[in-house]
């Protein structure tokens, strides 16, 4: 590992999707508790997007000099927010999402 490059914008890609898994665990836990949990996940998906976006756009930037460590330490950190995602689907009720689309 000594010979792999490693900088601080990864480190921030991990930081950014860990601060994003926080959020929606905490919305999970107190889903009933949000005055508007609905636009909350909508808010937590849209900056999940973003920091998507942000990530594709480093790793084809740094290309190879993108070391594995920090490779796998950000993907590990995106497949453990997608583990977050079933929970907060699980959470939507039919109900809600038609009353979103009438009002």
């Amino acid at each position: 590992m000594a010979s792999e490059n490693f900088d601080e914008e990864g480190l921030l890609k991990v930081i950014k999707t860990f601060e994003l898994s926080e959020k929606i665990t905490i919305l999970n836990w107190n889903w009933n508790n949000y005055s508007d949990s609905i636009k909350q996940a909508h808010e937590l998906m849209s900056e999940g997007q973003k920091l998507f976006l942000e990530i594709s756009e480093y790793e084809q930037r740094m290309g190879s000099n993108l070391s594995m460590y920090q490779k796998n330490k950000i993907n590990e950190a995106v497949e453990d927010l997608g583990k977050l995602i079933p929970y907060m689907k699980n959470k939507i009720k039919p109900s809600e999402s038609l009353k979103n689309l009438v009002d």
